[in-house]
Formats: C-alpha cells, sequence, structure tokens
C-alpha cells in the first residue's frame, strides 16, 4: 500500500497532477494580450486598457547592472538553484508561521516566470497546494529546457512592471522615457524594487516607498560585489524620481488622464490578472462633458498665451520635467455628480502626450478665495447673520516674535462697513479675516475639514484667505456637498467591473458622507448665487451660462494660482490654472478673470445633461425678510422710513435680527449729505492703500485673537429677534 501510494505521488509529481504540466517549449514566442473596454456612463466603449508595447530585447544587450538588480531584489541564489531556493522556502515558512500570517514567499525567477507565462494553468490569485505543485514543477522543466541567461531573458522580456507595462524595455521606456540599455544602476534597481507591488509602489504615487526598496536593492547588489562602493554611493544620491514624458502606449485620444487614473485604481485591485481576460469596465465618464472641458481648457490657454488678456511670459524649459510636471501653462477640470459623487469629465492638463501629470489628484495648490465659503458656513453655523456689518477697514496683527502682517484687498481699498453677505460675495479679504478670528479659526478649521477640506489648515489668520491647499477633486468633492444639502459624495470612477459574458466581477456603490447641516449649506448657496449674480464671478454669466449657479473664484498671491469653483444642482466642478512650479500666470491675473469663464462655457455648451435645471432644495428652517441692502437691517413691516435700496434676505429661522423702522433724516442731515457728496469728502475708513501690506496707515487698529467678538468685527453683533 505505502508502495502504491508512493508510485501514485511519483507520477503526480511527473505529471503535474492529473491535468498536466504547461510545456515550456515555446515560451519565447509569448506575447502578453487582453485589453479591457472602458464604458462611459451610458454604455458605450470609449477606450481600453491596452498595455504598453511590448519589444523583446537581448540579454547581450543590456548592461550587467540590469539583470543584477532584477537578481538581487528577486532572487539572490538564481545561478545555483535549479529552479525552486528550497533555503529561501523554508526560511520563508518559518517566518510565515512565526508571523501567524504569510507576509514572505518563497518564488524564484524562475517560479515567478511559470506563473507569468501560463496564468490559465497556474493562476497566481490561487493559494492552494495545487497552484503551487504546478509552479514548482513548471519551473523544474523550464531549467531543464533553458539555460540561466535565457530564462533571465525570457523573465526580463515578460516580467510584469506595473501600469500595463509587460518587459523590461516597456517598463524602461513607461517609467524613464529611454530604452532599457541605458538604464543606470539606480534606475534598474528602481524598477526591480517595484516589482512586488507596481500599483502600490508606483514612483510618482509612493515616491518614498519606492525609494526605500530602491536602496534596499542597490544595498544587496553592493554586497554581491555587481556595483563597487563608489558606484554604491552614486546611486544611492540619484534622484528616484521617474520621467514624465510620454510612454510608448496607444492611447485614447479622449480623457486619457482619465483613463489612466481607472488604470492605476484597477490595478490596485486586479494587478497583472486585469489585462489577462477582455474585461467591460462600465465608467462614469460622459464624454459629450469631457470633450467639452477639454477643448474650452485648451481654448483658454492658448487665448493667455497669444496675450489676449495681457503680455503672456512663457518663461523657460524646467530641468526637472518629472519632479514638477510641465513647463508649460497648465491647467486642470474636473466635474462630479454631487449625489452619487460620479465623475463625468476629468481633465489633468492640456496635453497628456507631453505630460503624464495628473493635476486633477496630485496637484495640491492654495485655494485662495475658493476657500471663503468654508469660513462663512463656519460663522453662520455660530450664529452669525448674512446681514452681519463687519469693517472693511485696515488693520494690523503683530506675532509673539514681533512680525507684523496688515491684510489687504484685492484692489488695495476699503470700503467701510460691509454685510457679510458683500463681503462674500465681493471676495473682500479684509472682513473675511475679522470674520474668521471672530468666529474662532479653530471653528473654522473644524468645519473646513468636515466639508472635504483635507488640511492641515492651520488655525491662523492668513487661513482664511485659503493659505491651506488643495487639489482640484478634493476642492471639487467639498463643493459638491454644498451643492447637496450638506451630504458631501465620495468621488467614484468606476460603476462595475464585468466579464464579456456579463458576469459582474466587482461593483462600487455610491457612498455620501454627512458635512454639514442642510439649513447652512443652503445659505452658503444663496451667498455664492450672489457671486456670480454680481460679484467676481461674473465671468459666469459672461461666458453665456444662464442656468442655476453658486460658486466662487479664487486667486492666489501673485496670481500663482487661478481658481474657480462651483455647482449647479446636477454638477459641481473645478477649473484651476497655473504652472506646474508656482509662478504668475499674468500680471494682474484672477480666477475670475480667466477660470471662471472657463467653467461657465463648458456647460453653456449644453452638454451636460441639464445640470442647471431644476432647483436648490428649500429647508423648512430658513425664512426670508426684507432688509435694507446698504445696512443689512431688517426692516419692520410696512416700514417707510429712511432706508436704502430694499432686498430680500434668507435668515435661520431661529437666528433673524430683530427688525427697525429707521426716521426720516432730518433738514441738517441731508444738508450735510449733499455737500460730502458735492466735494468727494472720503469715508473716515477709507485709507491709502499699502504696497507692502504691513506698515501702519492713517487709523489703522491693532488686533488680536484674544480680542472681543465686536471689536474683531469692527461692528456690534446682530442682535437677534429672542435677545434682549
Amino acid at each position: 500500500m505505502l508502495f502504491a501510494g508512493l508510485v501514485a505521488g511519483s507520477l503526480l509529481w511527473l505529471t503535474c497532477g492529473l491535468r498536466g504540466c504547461p510545456d515550456p517549449a515555446g515560451l519565447g514566442a509569448y506575447q502578453p494580450g487582453g485589453a479591457p473596454v472602458l464604458l462611459d456612463r451610458n454604455g458605450e466603449p470609449f477606450a481600453d486598457l491596452h498595455p504598453l508595447e511590448t519589444r523583446t530585447i537581448a540579454l547581450e544587450d543590456l548592461p550587467a547592472h540590469v539583470p543584477a538588480a532584477f537578481i538581487a531584489a528577486e532572487d539572490r541564489r538564481f545561478r545555483s538553484h535549479r529552479g525552486v531556493d528550497w533555503r529561501r522556502v523554508v526560511g520563508a515558512a518559518l517566518r510565515n508561521i512565526t508571523a501567524r500570517e504569510v507576509r514572505e514567499g518563497g518564488s524564484t525567477l524562475t517560479m515567478q516566470l511559470a506563473r507569468t507565462l501560463f496564468p490559465e494553468e497556474i493562476p497566481g490569485a490561487e493559494r492552494t497546494f495545487r497552484r503551487k505543485l504546478l509552479e514548482v514543477r513548471t519551473a523544474d522543466r523550464i531549467e531543464r529546457h533553458f539555460t540561466k541567461d535565457e530564462i533571465l531573458e525570457l523573465y526580463l522580456n515578460h516580467v510584469y512592471m506595473g501600469a500595463g507595462a509587460y518587459g523590461i524595455e516597456a517598463g524602461a521606456r513607461y517609467y524613464f522615457d529611454r530604452p532599457a540599455a541605458d538604464l543606470t544602476p539606480a534606475e534598474a534597481a528602481l524598477l526591480a524594487a517595484i516589482l512586488p507591488a507596481p500599483a502600490l509602489l508606483h514612483p510618482r504615487r509612493s515616491p518614498q516607498a519606492a525609494t526605500t526598496r530602491r536602496d534596499r536593492v542597490l544595498a544587496e547588489m553592493a554586497r554581491e560585489g555587481t556595483l563597487t562602493q563608489a558606484e554604491h554611493l552614486a546611486a544611492i544620491a540619484e534622484s528616484a524620481m521617474v520621467s514624465d514624458a510620454p510612454a510608448s502606449r496607444a492611447t485614447t485620444t479622449l480623457a486619457p488622464y482619465f483613463v489612466e487614473a481607472v488604470r492605476a485604481r484597477l490595478e490596485e485591485l486586479f494587478g497583472e490578472a486585469l489585462y489577462r481576460d477582455r474585461l467591460r469596465i462600465h465608467t462614469t465618464l460622459d464624454v459629450d462633458l469631457q470633450r467639452g472641458a477639454e477643448l474650452e481648457l485648451a481654448r483658454q490657454l492658448e487665448r493667455i498665451e497669444a496675450g489676449a488678456f495681457g503680455a503672456f511670459d512663457p518663461g523657460t524649459p524646467l530641468d526637472d520635467g518629472g519632479a514638477a510636471g510641465s513647463p508649460d501653462l497648465q491647467g486642470a477640470v474636473v466635474f462630479l455628480d454631487p449625489v452619487s459623487g460620479d465623475i463625468r469629465a476629468y481633465v489633468g492638463g492640456r496635453d497628456f502626450s507631453s505630460s503624464r501629470y495628473d493635476r486633477v489628484t496630485r496637484a495640491r495648490r492654495q485655494m485662495g478665495s475658493a476657500f471663503k465659503p468654508f469660513v462663512y458656513a463656519a460663522a453662520l453655523e455660530r450664529g452669525f447673520v448674512p446681514s452681519q456689518p463687519i469693517a472693511d477697514a485696515p488693520f494690523r496683527l503683530t506675532a509673539t516674535d514681533g512680525t507684523q502682517w496688515a491684510p489687504s484687498n484685492y484692489d488695495g481699498t476699503f470700503a467701510g462697513p460691509v454685510t457679510l453677505r458683500r463681503a462674500l460675495v465681493e471676495s473682500l479679504n479684509v472682513p473675511s479675516v475679522r470674520l474668521a478670528m471672530a468666529t474662532g479659526l479653530e471653528a473654522v478649521a473644524e468645519t473646513a475639514a468636515r466639508a472635504g477640506i483635507p488640511g492641515p489648515i492651520p488655525a491662523l489668520p492668513a487661513a482664511a484667505l485659503g493659505t491651506s491647499e488643495a487639489t482640484p477633486l478634493e476642492l471639487a468633492g467639498a463643493y459638491a456637498g454644498l451643492a447637496a444639502g450638506g451630504m458631501r459624495p465620495l468621488p467614484r470612477t468606476i460603476v462595475r467591473v464585468e466579464t464579456v459574458e456579463g458576469e459582474v466581477v466587482r461593483e462600487w456603490e455610491t457612498v455620501q458622507e454627512e458635512a454639514l447641516d442642510p439649513a447652512i449649506t443652503r445659505l452658503v448657496t444663496d451667498l455664492l448665487e450672489g457671486v456670480i449674480r454680481e460679484g467676481t464671478g461674473r465671468g459666469v454669466r459672461g461666458a453665456g451660462y444662464a442656468g442655476l449657479a453658486a460658486g466662487k473664484t479664487g486667486t492666489t498671491q501673485n496670481a500663482h494660482d487661478l481658481w474657480f469653483a462651483g455647482y449647479t444642482p446636477g454638477l459641481a466642478g473645478v477649473v484651476w490654472i497655473g504652472f506646474d512650479r508656482p509662478r504668475p500666470v499674468l500680471r494682474g491675473a484672477t480666477g475670475g478673470g480667466l477660470a471662471a469663464p472657463v467653467w461657465g462655457a463648458i456647460l453653456a455648451r449644453g452638454e451636460a445633461g441639464g445640470a442647471g435645471e431644476g432647483s436648490w432644495p428649500m429647508p423648512g428652517a430658513l425664512v426670508d425678510w426684507t432688509v435694507d441692502s446698504s445696512t443689512g437691517q431688517v426692516l419692520e413691516e410696512g416700514c417707510e422710513g429712511a432706508v436704502g435700496e430694499r432686498a430680500v434676505e434668507r435668515f435661520l429661522a431661529g437666528a433673524v435680527p430683530a427688525s427697525v423702522c429707521p426716521e426720516q433724516p432730518g433738514v441738517r442731515d441731508r444738508v450735510g449729505g449733499f455737500f460730502r457728496r458735492l466735494f468727494g469728502a472720503t469715508h473716515p475708513d477709507e485709507v491709502e492703500p499699502d504696497p507692502e501690506g504691513i506698515a501702519e496707515p492713517v487709523g489703522v487698529e491693532s488686533l488680536s485673537t484674544d480680542l472681543d467678538v465686536e471689536t474683531l468685527l469692527g461692528h456690534p453683533r446682530v442682535r437677534l429677534r429672542d435677545q434682549d
């Protein structure tokens, strides 16, 4: 009986089980295939995830340090074993038992080659004894058919490098835009280092993790003697930044940044298996909106460069394009559904063929005044009302180390007392800082974080002006929460993955997170409608869009970043314009002048599927009252007193200011007002702008963060109806 068992076991070993062993005889002709198809939101194909074109390269054409790097990283005893490194297998097993989980594998280069080239017979995702038996037995057969150099050449030409790149040549061109024969030791070590998890260790997305693993490979190469000490030190000092130049992949002309974002997400989940089947990927892309976004952004950038808005300085080429992106003027556009989070349009730059740097998700830039809505949301949450007067007058803040800061408005002038509404509509900096300080800087940071601004948001007065950073996608997500009544959606690019037979492999549900109170977001929306109607966002209307919309412009210091973030009942979106390495776009450029028209022009094309139709939800906790628009005072019913232009203001039902009815002015007041208008007397709060921003203008106030609210605002806090 024992003898029969031994015979049966031997036969199973020799034949790789009942199904037989994969035949390695034809390995040299193997080519990877399979291109998952991407479908738009209507189920129509618009692109595929075709792998990088693979070109076979002979081992003798590679510098010695290239194969040495892969041996050092993956299989140090490659030259001495016969397909299986039993010392490594036993060591890995003991370490996994000690850790009580699988942390380390024992696969050699030959075993990896067997798994790569026979994915049907040896499925990499299958963790079974049968799979390991097939892998070991096939590796043994490969070792019998080929020499070590031939195995190494096969491995290097077929190993999966991530991002659809198969083989060392495709990997070298994708990551470094050069042939494999020209790779440096540091570059070869980096490619070898990312093999265990190319999606997670991608040098562009995880540069620190990739660099750490690269340095380990270089150290092993030095121990093995394939690098001298001088070569090792030089390689360690070399930057691990990869090229941002185009790869040799046949890509779609539509939404290439979106396609690569989808590819990266799927590779995190499926790895190399993504390319083994012709999967059907249902995405969220609206191809019509996408085409309009690409076209309008490109047109605006071309107009800027042509001098349509003033003299344009193209600057000088960058010497580190991989680190900084592109030397050219760039832009980004992203639109998403405010309820589902489905990304409808995604433009990561003006030209994917010259720069793969994805500004939608990677360009973290100061937000400027596009951050202000969250300052005002924090104030409204804490009982301030849209009619609250705030002093638009100069003041200076002195830090504990003696340094001073005096915020100023964009045009350097001051308007005197303004309402909270007017301060946001006209994007006045000084009242915004005063309001943030009166609200509480920690409270502003907390509200912004709940709304989806990633931070860190320092509890400093300047933070009210948008000195913290966000990517266009992060900012769009925060504005989507405003559009959706306080429920912020998580962005989604993929709805589901199916086989060609229609079997669902993976689905993604929509996810919303509670961010802000619905009544507060409706008040903020009401204010931001005014920005587009009569404030800094008028460029949206000038571009031809007449639908319902709310939004905010943003311009950072010296016009480095130009923003417009806005939303309709059906879409939330962001436009950013700037340089990858921050520098002025144009002298005097603003987000309202250059970014807002792009946003408006995209929606004016009528390709957004009724995004501007419908209405904003109206929570029952809001009420409307007639106010004096010049002072913000709520007027008593039937008041015929001395008031300016009347307007309707919206308030929280429990936070309505006490109403008044001003008396008619006397003769002396009317005559005095006539002569002041006749001779142009200035408002006592109006002073000449300070070009340096810190000198003490006439009548300046010195404020500190521990002063009472009324001193910070420069006006008494509005008394509410239910207060004495």
